[in-house]
Protein backbone atom coordinates (compact mmCIF):
# COMPACT_ATOMS: atom_id res chain seq x y z
CA UNK A 1 0.00 0.00 0.00
CA UNK A 2 2.81 2.39 0.93
CA UNK A 3 4.70 1.56 -2.28
CA UNK A 4 1.62 2.18 -4.42
CA UNK A 5 0.99 5.48 -2.64
CA UNK A 6 4.62 6.46 -3.18
CA UNK A 7 4.32 5.70 -6.91
CA UNK A 8 1.16 7.78 -7.18
CA UNK A 9 2.78 10.70 -5.35
CA UNK A 10 5.91 10.44 -7.49
CA UNK A 11 3.83 10.54 -10.67
CA UNK A 12 1.85 13.51 -9.34
CA UNK A 13 5.07 15.36 -8.47
CA UNK A 14 6.45 14.72 -11.98
CA UNK A 15 3.25 15.98 -13.60
CA UNK A 16 3.22 19.07 -11.41
CA UNK A 17 6.88 19.74 -12.23
CA UNK A 18 6.17 19.41 -15.96
CA UNK A 19 3.15 21.73 -16.11
CA UNK A 20 4.67 24.38 -13.85
CA UNK A 21 8.33 24.27 -14.88
CA UNK A 22 9.76 21.97 -17.51
CA UNK A 23 6.96 22.46 -20.05
CA UNK A 24 4.33 24.83 -18.64
CA UNK A 25 0.85 24.11 -19.90
CA UNK A 26 -2.83 24.31 -19.12
CA UNK A 27 -4.55 26.83 -16.92
CA UNK A 28 -1.97 26.50 -14.14
CA UNK A 29 1.01 27.00 -16.44
CA UNK A 30 -0.64 30.04 -18.02
CA UNK A 31 -1.50 31.47 -14.62
CA UNK A 32 2.07 31.15 -13.37
CA UNK A 33 3.74 32.52 -16.50
CA UNK A 34 1.35 35.34 -17.38
CA UNK A 35 3.14 37.38 -14.71
CA UNK A 36 6.13 35.31 -13.49
CA UNK A 37 6.87 37.53 -10.51
CA UNK A 38 9.51 35.20 -9.12
CA UNK A 39 11.52 35.40 -12.36
CA UNK A 40 11.79 39.17 -12.78
CA UNK A 41 14.97 39.35 -10.72
CA UNK A 42 16.55 36.78 -13.05
CA UNK A 43 15.36 38.75 -16.10
CA UNK A 44 16.92 41.96 -14.81
CA UNK A 45 20.25 40.19 -14.27
CA UNK A 46 20.19 38.90 -17.86
CA UNK A 47 19.44 42.33 -19.31
CA UNK A 48 22.14 43.98 -17.20
CA UNK A 49 24.77 41.44 -18.26
CA UNK A 50 23.90 41.70 -21.95
CA UNK A 51 23.90 45.52 -21.87
CA UNK A 52 21.28 45.61 -24.60
CA UNK A 53 21.49 48.25 -27.33
CA UNK A 54 18.81 49.37 -29.83
CA UNK A 55 20.70 47.75 -32.72
CA UNK A 56 20.85 44.34 -31.01
CA UNK A 57 18.99 41.35 -32.41
CA UNK A 58 17.97 39.42 -29.32
CA UNK A 59 17.11 35.72 -28.93
CA UNK A 60 15.53 34.08 -25.91
CA UNK A 61 15.38 30.30 -25.58
CA UNK A 62 12.65 28.95 -23.33
CA UNK A 63 10.78 32.23 -23.60
CA UNK A 64 7.82 31.06 -21.52
CA UNK A 65 5.07 33.66 -21.37
CA UNK A 66 7.16 36.31 -23.10
CA UNK A 67 7.92 38.58 -20.13
CA UNK A 68 11.66 38.84 -20.83
CA UNK A 69 11.00 39.41 -24.53
CA UNK A 70 8.72 42.28 -23.56
CA UNK A 71 11.42 43.75 -21.32
CA UNK A 72 14.10 43.39 -24.00
CA UNK A 73 11.89 45.04 -26.61
CA UNK A 74 11.88 48.19 -24.51
CA UNK A 75 15.45 48.60 -25.82
CA UNK A 76 16.08 46.41 -28.88
CA UNK A 77 14.27 46.77 -32.18
CA UNK A 78 14.28 43.08 -33.13
CA UNK A 79 13.84 39.94 -31.02
CA UNK A 80 12.95 36.26 -31.34
CA UNK A 81 11.75 33.74 -28.81
CA UNK A 82 11.40 29.97 -28.87
CA UNK A 83 9.65 27.58 -26.49
CA UNK A 84 8.61 23.93 -26.73
CA UNK A 85 5.25 24.55 -25.03
CA UNK A 86 2.44 25.61 -27.39
CA UNK A 87 0.60 27.18 -24.46
CA UNK A 88 3.62 29.35 -23.65
CA UNK A 89 4.06 30.39 -27.28
CA UNK A 90 0.41 31.46 -27.33
CA UNK A 91 0.87 33.38 -24.08
CA UNK A 92 4.10 35.03 -25.28
CA UNK A 93 2.41 36.16 -28.48
CA UNK A 94 -0.42 37.69 -26.49
CA UNK A 95 2.07 39.45 -24.20
CA UNK A 96 3.95 40.89 -27.19
CA UNK A 97 0.98 41.46 -29.49
CA UNK A 98 1.95 45.04 -30.40
CA UNK A 99 5.56 44.13 -31.24
CA UNK A 100 4.29 41.20 -33.32
CA UNK A 101 1.99 43.46 -35.31
CA UNK A 102 4.93 45.81 -35.93
CA UNK A 103 7.13 42.95 -37.14
CA UNK A 104 9.63 43.48 -34.33
CA UNK A 105 9.40 40.04 -32.74
CA UNK A 106 9.07 36.42 -33.87
CA UNK A 107 7.89 33.78 -31.38
CA UNK A 108 7.98 30.15 -32.44
CA UNK A 109 7.34 26.72 -31.00
CA UNK A 110 10.34 24.49 -31.45
CA UNK A 111 13.30 22.54 -30.12
CA UNK A 112 16.18 24.51 -28.63
CA UNK A 113 18.53 21.72 -29.77
CA UNK A 114 17.70 22.62 -33.40
CA UNK A 115 17.19 26.38 -33.61
CA UNK A 116 15.33 27.42 -36.79
CA UNK A 117 17.61 30.35 -37.64
CA UNK A 118 20.65 30.76 -39.86
CA UNK A 119 24.22 31.06 -38.68
CA UNK A 120 25.40 34.45 -37.41
CA UNK A 121 21.85 35.81 -37.11
CA UNK A 122 21.73 37.25 -33.57
CA UNK A 123 23.91 39.66 -31.63
CA UNK A 124 22.86 38.40 -28.20
CA UNK A 125 20.93 35.56 -26.57
CA UNK A 126 19.58 34.57 -23.18
CA UNK A 127 18.34 31.49 -21.40
CA UNK A 128 16.77 32.36 -18.06
CA UNK A 129 15.59 29.66 -15.66
CA UNK A 130 15.89 27.04 -18.41
CA UNK A 131 19.35 25.48 -18.17
CA UNK A 132 18.42 22.99 -15.48
CA UNK A 133 15.54 21.66 -17.60
CA UNK A 134 17.67 21.03 -20.71
CA UNK A 135 18.60 17.41 -21.39
CA UNK A 136 21.56 18.18 -23.67
CA UNK A 137 23.09 21.52 -22.63
CA UNK A 138 26.13 21.03 -24.86
CA UNK A 139 23.99 20.66 -27.97
CA UNK A 140 21.94 23.72 -27.03
CA UNK A 141 25.12 25.73 -26.40
CA UNK A 142 26.47 24.66 -29.81
CA UNK A 143 23.27 25.88 -31.43
CA UNK A 144 23.43 29.19 -29.61
CA UNK A 145 27.03 29.66 -30.69
CA UNK A 146 26.03 28.85 -34.28
CA UNK A 147 23.26 31.45 -34.51
CA UNK A 148 25.24 34.21 -32.76
CA UNK A 149 27.34 36.60 -34.79
CA UNK A 150 31.07 36.87 -34.05
CA UNK A 151 31.28 38.93 -30.87
CA UNK A 152 27.73 37.90 -29.96
CA UNK A 153 26.90 37.67 -26.25
CA UNK A 154 25.17 34.86 -24.37
CA UNK A 155 23.87 34.80 -20.83
CA UNK A 156 22.40 31.92 -18.83
CA UNK A 157 20.78 32.85 -15.51
CA UNK A 158 19.42 30.15 -13.21
CA UNK A 159 19.01 29.43 -9.56
CA UNK A 160 22.32 28.19 -8.17
CA UNK A 161 22.78 24.83 -6.46
CA UNK A 162 21.39 25.29 -2.91
CA UNK A 163 24.05 25.42 -0.21
CA UNK A 164 21.90 25.76 2.89
CA UNK A 165 19.10 23.90 4.61
CA UNK A 166 16.81 26.89 4.07
CA UNK A 167 17.45 26.99 0.33
CA UNK A 168 17.03 23.21 0.06
CA UNK A 169 13.70 23.51 1.84
CA UNK A 170 12.58 26.23 -0.56
CA UNK A 171 13.41 24.12 -3.62
CA UNK A 172 11.76 21.14 -1.93
CA UNK A 173 10.68 18.30 -4.20
CA UNK A 174 11.84 20.18 -7.29
CA UNK A 175 15.46 19.36 -6.49
CA UNK A 176 15.13 15.79 -7.73
CA UNK A 177 14.17 17.04 -11.20
CA UNK A 178 16.62 19.94 -11.64
CA UNK A 179 20.10 19.74 -13.17
CA UNK A 180 22.75 21.97 -11.65
CA UNK A 181 26.23 22.47 -13.12
CA UNK A 182 29.42 23.43 -11.27
CA UNK A 183 30.78 26.77 -12.47
CA UNK A 184 33.97 25.29 -13.91
CA UNK A 185 32.08 22.52 -15.74
CA UNK A 186 29.68 25.00 -17.36
CA UNK A 187 32.53 27.35 -18.30
CA UNK A 188 34.50 24.50 -19.86
CA UNK A 189 31.53 23.37 -21.93
CA UNK A 190 30.90 26.88 -23.29
CA UNK A 191 34.54 27.22 -24.32
CA UNK A 192 34.52 23.80 -25.98
CA UNK A 193 31.57 24.71 -28.22
CA UNK A 194 33.21 27.88 -29.49
CA UNK A 195 32.78 30.77 -27.07
CA UNK A 196 35.99 32.76 -26.60
CA UNK A 197 35.37 34.69 -23.39
CA UNK A 198 33.48 32.92 -20.62
CA UNK A 199 32.66 33.89 -17.05
CA UNK A 200 30.51 31.79 -14.72
CA UNK A 201 29.81 32.89 -11.18
CA UNK A 202 27.50 32.49 -8.24
CA UNK A 203 25.82 35.78 -7.35
CA UNK A 204 23.88 36.21 -4.11
CA UNK A 205 20.44 37.69 -4.69
CA UNK A 206 20.88 39.88 -1.61
CA UNK A 207 22.89 39.95 1.58
CA UNK A 208 19.83 38.83 3.50
CA UNK A 209 19.03 35.61 1.64
CA UNK A 210 20.52 32.17 1.26
CA UNK A 211 19.50 32.02 -2.39
CA UNK A 212 21.82 32.81 -5.28
CA UNK A 213 21.89 33.06 -9.06
CA UNK A 214 24.29 31.18 -11.26
CA UNK A 215 25.22 33.56 -14.07
CA UNK A 216 27.13 32.39 -17.14
CA UNK A 217 28.22 35.10 -19.57
CA UNK A 218 30.01 34.23 -22.79
CA UNK A 219 31.17 36.04 -25.92
CA UNK A 220 31.61 34.27 -29.28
Amino acid sequence: MRTRRARIMSKWHQTFFDVTGRKPSGWLGKLLYRKPIGHYGFFRVAIERLQLQPEDIFLEIGCGGGALLDMALQTVQQACGIDHSPDMVELARQKNEKALSEGRVEIVQGDVEALPWAENHFTCAAGVEVLYFIENPRRVSEELCRVLKPGGRLVFVTGAQPKSALANLAFGLWLRYLRFYPNDELASMLKQVGFQTVQVERVARSEHTAYAHQVAYAVK
